[in-house]
């Protein structure tokens, strides 16, 4: 009977750790830095300003399809810099809607898809997805 308990107690713990980190929106603390690097090569973005804050970040999609989600604040000296530096927005003019510039970024020769930056003031939202 107590080796049945240890089994489903295992088996319990290994679903969760499974869902974590393949279905949920969480992105585990070991994974940080490489979903933010997929993200900024899939929109041919420059590496995230010095004094960066990510204040949100999540990832969505399954196993044919993932998207990574990436709030940040920095100085708008710094993010207009970054934007300069970053090849995605090049050729790329933003629809403003309500103060928030849009940025439509779909890189061409590379198997991403793509996605959007949103920038207000000094916050900037990436979204960036593979299909």
């Amino acid at each position: 009977m107590r080796i049945i308990k240890i089994f489903l107690i295992l088996l319990f713990l290994g679903f969760s750790f499974i869902y974590l980190n393949y279905f949920s929106s969480f992105v585990m603390p070991w994974d940080r830095d490489e979903a933010i690097e997929a993200a900024l090569s899939w929109g041919k973005l420059d590496k995230l300003p010095k004094d960066a804050d990510i204040t949100h970040m999540e990832k969505r999609g399954s196993i044919f399809t993932r998207q990574f989600i990436i709030e940040f604040t920095s100085s708008e000296s710094e993010i207009k810099n970054w934007i300069l530096k970053s090849k995605g927005f090049k050729g790329v003019e933003p629809e403003i809607k309500d103060g928030t510039k849009i940025y439509e970024i779909h890189p061409k020769n590379l198997e991403s898809y793509g996605g959007r930056v949103k920038i207000k003031g000094n916050t900037v939202y990436i979204n960036m997805s593979w299909s």
